[in-house]
């Protein structure tokens, strides 16, 4: 977007704002219900599906954060030298834009991992998000909770201490 501009730019970011202003848990609760109700989609194979409606909702930040650096990057003198050699636009993408928009794209989702592993985490403590089979940090909390008459803590005390 940030690299043709004009309106391919205003497309893709408006396209952006939508998936950036819509409310990230509702969305997500609803979706993993309609994938659990869904009755060929095997217990073992919704975090596949769950990953892929992460992925689909999260994106919009680090788009943004990727269209800033390509419109920076696009006034660079390197840039300009490549457009005077008279390169593709693709071969300006891949072998100029992408590996210096790279270690900004790599911090972003680093960070945005901690969000992800909140949503699944919330998702999987409400038994929408991945099932028993299978371990999570949400279906671990859901089993030691007192209220549903599983007192795993409370029998195994040895649980509250940190490993190590």
């Amino acid at each position: 977007a940030g690299f043709f501009g004009k309106w391919v730019d205003t497309l893709i970011m408006r396209i952006v704002d939508v998936f950036y202003c819509l409310p990230g848990m509702p969305i997500l609760l609803i979706s993993s219900q309609i994938i659990k109700s869904i009755s060929f989609i095997a217990a073992e194979d919704r975090i596949y599906w769950l990953m892929g409606i992460l992925t689909l909702f999260g994106w919009a930040g680090t788009a943004r954060l990727v269209r800033g650096q390509i419109l920076s990057l696009r006034e660079q003198e390197f840039m300009t030298a490549a457009e005077a050699t008279g390169i593709k636009s693709s071969a300006k993408i891949f072998k100029h834009l992408l590996p210096n928009v790279m270690p900004q794209l790599i911090v972003s989702m680093t960070l945005g991992l901690g969000s992800i592993i909140l949503y699944e985490s919330t998702l999987s403590y409400l038994g929408l998000g991945v099932q028993y089979p299978l371990a999570a940090w949400g279906t671990m909390i859901s089993s030691a909770d007192p209220a549903k008459g599983t007192e795993v803590l409370n029998y195994y005390p040895n649980l509250w201490v940190a490993p190590g």
